[in-house]
């Protein structure tokens, strides 16, 4: 009778263990795709930091490298004591560079300088002229660009940077082109002189960047030392040439949520249809948590960590988003005094006045309205649906509250602000043109005396035919800024 029973039951049991096995293995599918996709989606968020957080260092050495005056005393005539004061001991005692060179027109040294406190160090303790020789390919790449970037108004930083390792210390190595700002002072020759600069990064690199993007197992080696199951980012190399990678134990979503979910599929193949439900409300978490993940990784990629703002990779989406809502203000707008403050008081209190002035940007402006961070102090917004008057108007505004003093931690400080408007009303108008346009009102206000409001002459349909490059053209054009 046992027997018989097992016959008639058996086939079903059969039928239902593989039904259970089979559900049982759908969900083994997908994880190798989740991860993967998981692990691309970070080391791709992980190289666009490394590269804007470089950018952001190359953008702050401009207060000292985009100067009429250091060109009047590097180019026109070499004062050492001018440039070892505000070049050398300004750089070195208001920033985290700990070794300045200056190299001439022919690319010698002209002047160099190395803070006590790291001259023992292994980097350091080479001398100038090492140091200067290993920025070699920097100095290359910067003087094949020296002539590619200029344009009316302030021109834009022409710089290139690496992360070089020696032994356990870290060094951002830059080579920065001085340049004229307002042009009272111009290089007497084709070439400009070049500010050769050295960073130490704190700590190990591994450290460094694993605590900066909440990395798992952050390790610093050789790419042949890296497993193939490690995520890894490209991130310095070694006086020898050898590439240095930043790696790190992936994210897994998907394998984890599986791993922690065997006890409940022992309970499916127990009771099929609790079983089965509880998979389904798993699976809908499991995807509910990979789309949170993706939007934070979205938002973290799109907006500037420090003031919360738009950063450049949206300009032109929120450009075309807005342009059918003419007439569309497009309004250039930096900062007047912020270099004195973070010269006097150091990069952490600019850091807090920067997001005070993000925020009453955003107290004075509408929902309506798209706020960007372009990089250090300069800062642009979109504001739909206004005319010429009202947009002068909401900028005077915003001057008026940008000027109003500001509580700091060291005290009580206020700055100014410039701003420039430039009004599209024309279909066809790209996004290239109208910030043109806007910087170019923004170079008039700011060589009128600061502190205005300037509307921009009139607008083109198509960007100027010119090599010159702005802040935002490479974000108007789709790509990723390299300078």
């Amino acid at each position: 009778m046992r027997f018989v029973h097992f016959r008639l039951v058996g086939p079903a049991i059969a039928c239902i263990t593989l039904l259970i096995a089979g559900l049982a293995t759908i969900p083994y599918l997908g994880v190798a795709r989740i991860d993967a996709e998981a692990r691309q989606q970070q080391e791709t968020l992980v190289e666009s930091n490394i590269a804007l957080w470089i950018s952001d260092i190359e953008f702050s050495l401009t207060a000292w490298t985009i100067w009429d005056e250091a060109i009047a005393n590097l180019d026109n005539r070499f004062d050492r004591e001018w440039t070892d004061r505000n070049i050398g001991a300004s750089l070195i005692g208001t920033s985290r560079t700990r070794f300045t060179a200056v190299l001439d027109p022919a690319d010698a040294i002209l002047y160099s300088r190395t803070a006590a406190t790291v001259q023992d160090r292994p980097f350091f303790a080479r001398g100038a002229t090492a140091i200067v020789a290993e920025s070699g390919p920097l100095v290359a790449a910067v003087r094949a660009r020296e002539h590619a970037t200029v344009r009316n108004g302030i021109p834009l930083p022409v710089a290139a940077s690496r992360i070089e390792v020696l032994g356990d210390e870290a060094v951002l190595l830059s080579a920065s082109l001085f340049q004229p700002d307002f042009a009272t002072a111009v290089p007497k020759g084709d070439r400009a002189p070049i500010l050769v600069t050295a960073m130490p990064i704190d700590g190990s690199l591994q450290d460094f960047f694993g605590q900066r993007f909440l990395l798992d197992d952050p390790q610093v080696g050789p790419l042949s030392a890296v497993a193939a199951n490690r995520a890894r980012a490209e991130i310095a190399v070694s006086p020898e040439g050898q590439v240095q990678v930043l790696s790190w134990r992936p994210p897994t979503p998907a394998a984890d949520v599986l791993y922690h979910s065997l006890p409940l599929v022992v309970a499916v193949s127990l009771v099929l249809l609790a079983g089965g439900l509880l998979m389904f409300r798993m699976t809908r978490g499991t995807a509910q948590m990979l789309v949170d993940r993706e939007r934070e990784m979205r938002h973290a990629a799109t907006h500037d960590f420090l003031t919360g703002l738009i950063n450049r990779a949206l300009l032109e989406p929120e450009f075309k988003a807005l342009a059918n809502r003419r007439p569309l203000a497009v309004v250039c707008m930096d900062l007047d005094g912020f270099k004195a403050v973070n010269d006097t008081h150091g990069h952490a209190i600019g850091d807090a006045l920067l997001r005070v002035v993000a925020a009453r940007l955003r107290s004075g402006t509408r929902q309506a309205d798209r706020i960007f961070r372009l990089g250090g102090d300069e800062f642009a917004i979109l504001m739909p649906d206004l005319s010429a008057t009202e947009a002068e108007q909401v900028c005077n505004t915003l001057l008026a509250a940008l000027s109003q003093p500001i509580v700091l931690p060291v005290g009580e400080t206020s700055i100014g602000a410039s701003f420039g408007i430039s009004l599209v009303v024309d279909a066809g108008t790209t996004c290239d043109a109208a910030f043109n346009a806007a910087d170019a009102a923004l170079y008039r206000a700011k060589s009128l005396g600061r502190g205005r409001v300037a509307m921009a002459a009139s607008i083109g349909v198509r960007p100027p035919q010119t090599d010159r490059r702005v802040p935002w053209a490479d974000a108007c054009a789709g790509r990723e800024s390299t300078a």
